[in-house]
C-alpha cells in the first residue's frame, strides 16, 4: 500500500527536496522552492511528479495539481459517504 501525501511540501520532501524536484520538472530551484507555499503544483508537472512518487512508494491526490479526480479515485469517498447517508 502506498503512503498518500497530502501537501505540496510533503510531496517535495518525498521527492528529495527543492533541487531534485526542480531538476525533475525542468524548473528553476526558486520556482520549485516556492511550490512549498502553494496549495497546488502547476498541472503540467503532474505526470513527472506522480510517476516519481510511485517509484518511491508514494501517491498524492490529483487535486494537488488542480486536477479533477477520476471516478476510480472518487469511489472510496463515495462509498464512505453512502454509509453516512444510510
Amino acid at each position: 500500500m502506498r503512503t498518500e501525501l497530502k501537501t505540496t511540501s510533503e510531496v517535495m520532501d518525498a521527492l528529495g527536496g527543492n533541487l531534485p524536484v526542480a531538476e525533475l520538472t525542468g524548473r528553476t530551484y526558486k520556482a520549485a522552492a516556492n511550490w512549498r507555499k502553494f496549495v497546488a503544483f502547476p498541472p503540467n508537472t503532474y505526470r513527472a511528479m506522480t510517476e516519481a512518487l510511485e517509484e518511491k512508494g508514494y501517491s498524492a491526490p490529483p487535486e494537488l495539481w488542480d486536477m479533477v479526480p477520476t471516478e476510480a479515485e472518487l469511489a472510496p469517498v463515495k462509498a464512505a459517504l453512502a454509509t453516512i447517508d444510510a
